[in-house]
């Protein structure tokens, strides 16, 4: 019986292309924009699930005190890391994490890449496999594993195991590293991700004396698995003496206590849109909030657009086979029977949808993955929700679409359609109600397509404090790069101005503590190259004066943002004496507001120091916007003039 359904639906679809064509489309792009947000959903939603027996894994973090609010923070002291293992019992094992840039070169190549340092029970933690090699050599000094992908960008064919790697790290001297092992490739949605992985001991974190200083404490990312999860909560009180020993040590980094976070909770506690969020983790984010809620809730709207428009469509389609249903009944065809009719060849034209609805997905993807910086391709082999979401989409479709036309028609009686008095065109409460949603929805649609092309449009022209479409910046590793550089750069007619800096606006500054009368408060500090620095980056100076090029500036005096006066009261903030980590320093200079945070986070109270020429990190210079993308080439290659064994660290 189905097989005489398909062929009488394959027989009216032939002949009503137009109709086809038109429900194929629609349905294809709606059905599309679902896989999409399936896809995005199911990459967040699976986010860690590749580690197994992860269940008595904590990670250990740090409650900070900001501005008289808690913080959770993903680090903790490395001494605290060493101590827990020694004096913490319930504690079986620890594992430290941390990770440095640095510059890789093999051959006559050159990389700029993280090297993971850790402890060889990571690998025994979370189960990561290995390709080739084995962890028998991991402890042992210069000894590396790197990833399946860094293998084939680095040694193409190559077998790479035993083979040498030179890594250059802060310091700039070069260490030559063997291939002990490849692993696996992580998937992407996973919180650990490494390129080169070596032993904890092989960083200078790694330093026995540097390890157990609380004055000159790293901060690492720190992994506990206990014997007993019910003793978690014991723990935490247990790491309570430690909280005044950091304090004590660390006056601009104070903790209100340590707890253990479990691991299977680090996948929904990385976006800072989310409840739950931890600062300062050194994983892989997993950003759930509206990266997920809005393309699911569009995509929906769209697919109940779309089948709206196609059971009004069916409805009206109908209008020309209403002697096919008549006679039908005539000779003995039940309604079931015509019910059953309809659905099938609603299924038909939703399982073509469904084919159409790949290749628009192939067309959409690419997009869709440089905008949240992910991939979504399925793994068809293994995914098979996206199987089954492939099938329940277009029958659910074929159902909710396709439903009420099937019941409405095949309700007519065939005395009255073959003496024409059926008004098959007439309206009721349902079709208007159909009419009316599928208004609403596209109104709706249209209206949030405007507000995000509008906010788009706002995020363009938004007014960030200073020059954000003018400003390119090189990332610099001596004052002799800085010289040099310069030397060849203000060659350029398109650059107008160039300066220097220790830590770069939005990219690096660090946070210190400002005394009042009555509380403290956290300010964002950077160091910077004075007058040509803030003219560079068109920052306006609003009071004052700027830094002297001479003098005792330098260690003395400071420039402060608006917000920074706001938040303390000052009415005439100039020659005002404050206390920044305990040390006094005089306000010569009042700036006005920028956004360090850029649009996501409130304007905090910023403090500018004068930076030594001897101690920039970064040269900035500004060019009209519309030579910035030919600069930031030319930059590119007067690099390589300078420094032709370095990598190009730049951006815009």
């Amino acid at each position: 019986m189905f097989s005489n359904y398909l062929k009488i639906a394959f027989r009216v679809l032939w002949r009503n292309k137009i109709y086809v064509i038109l429900n194929i489309g629609g349905l294809g792009f709606a059905i599309a924009c679902c896989i999409v947000a399936y896809l995005n959903y199911n990459y967040r939603a699976n986010f860690d699930q590749n580690y197994t027996g992860t269940e008595h894994i904590y990670r250990l973090n740090s409650m900070r005190v900001v501005d008289g609010s808690k913080q959770p923070w993903g680090v903790v002291p490395l001494p605290l890391a060493q101590a827990i293992q020694r004096d913490v019992p319930g504690v079986e094992q620890v594992a430290r994490l941390s990770s440095a840039a640095v510059i890789v070169k093999h051959q006559e190549n050159t990389f700029d890449e993280h090297i993971q340092y850790a402890d060889k029970a990571i690998f025994y933690f979370f189960a990561l496999p290995l390709k080739s090699g084995n962890l028998s050599d991991f402890d042992q000094p210069g000894q590396v594993i790197i990833s399946e992908a860094f293998a084939e960008k680095c040694f193409s064919k190559e077998i790479p195991v035993g083979r040498s790697l030179t890594i250059i790290g802060s310091d700039g001297n070069p260490k030559v590293y063997t291939v002990a092992a490849v692993a696996k490739q992580i998937p992407a949605n996973s919180s650990l991700q490494f390129n080169i992985i070596t032993s904890f001991d092989n960083g200078a974190d790694g330093n026995q004396t540097l390890s157990n200083n609380w004055e000159k404490a790293n901060r690492i990312t720190t992994f506990v698995k206990l014997k007993n999860n019910q003793s978690a909560g014991l723990i935490t009180g247990i790491l309570n003496p430690y909280v005044h020993v950091n304090n004590r040590n660390n006056i601009d980094w104070p903790v209100a206590g340590f707890f253990l976070q479990p691991f299977s909770d680090l996948a929904t506690s990385s976006d800072i849109d989310m409840p739950g969020y931890v600062y300062g983790s050194q994983l892989t984010v997993n950003p759930r909030g509206v990266l997920v809620i809005v393309p699911a809730i569009m995509s929906l709207f769209i697919l109940m657009i779309t089948c709206f428009n196609f059971t009004n469509i069916s409805i009206a389609f109908a209008s020309g086979r209403l002697k096919e249903i008549g006679i039908r009944k005539v000779i003995g065809g039940l309604r079931r029977q015509l019910i059953w009719q309809f659905l099938t060849e609603n299924l038909v034209l939703c399982t073509f949808a469904s084919a159409f609805a790949l290749f628009f997905v192939r067309l959409l993807l690419p997009t869709v993955m440089q905008l949240t910086g992910v991939d979504l391709s399925p793994d068809l082999g293994k995914d098979y929700g996206f199987w089954i979401f492939l099938l329940i989409t277009p029958a659910f479709s074929a159902i909710f679409s396709g439903l009420y036309p099937a019941l409405y028609i095949s309700s007519f009686q065939p005395v009255k359609i073959l003496k024409g008095k059926t008004a098959l065109g007439s309206s009721n409460r349902f079709t208007r109600f159909l009419l009316i949603a599928q208004f609403s929805l596209s109104c709706f649609a249209l209206v949030v397509g405007i507000v995000m092309s509008q906010n788009a449009s706002f995020q363009k022209k938004a007014n960030f404090g200073y020059a954000i479409n003018e400003i390119a910046v090189a990332e610099i590793n001596s004052p002799q790069e800085y010289t040099a550089f310069s030397h060849v750069i203000q060659q350029l007619s398109e650059v107008k101005s160039i300066a220097g800096c220790t830590q770069q606006i939005g990219d690096g500054t660090y946070t210190q503590t400002v005394q009042t009368h009555n509380d403290k408060i956290q300010v964002q500090a950077a160091n910077i190259g004075g007058e040509a620095y803030l003219k560079t980056m068109g920052i306006q100076l609003v009071q004052g004066r700027h830094f002297y090029e001479t003098g005792a500036d330098a260690s003395e005096s400071i420039l402060v943002n608006q917000t920074f006066v706001q938040r303390l009261g000052l009415k005439h903030p100039l020659g005002h004496r404050i206390s920044l980590d305990s040390i006094k320093y005089t306000i010569v200079g009042v700036v006005g507001d920028y956004k360090e945070f850029g649009l996501h986070d409130l304007v905090p109270p910023c403090v500018l120091h004068m930076a030594k020429p001897a101690d920039y990190k970064f040269m900035v210079l500004r060019t009209d916007e519309k030579n910035l993308a030919r600069v930031n080439g030319l930059l590119q290659t007067a690099w390589h003039q300078v420094a032709p064994n370095r990598p190009y660290r730049g951006y815009l």
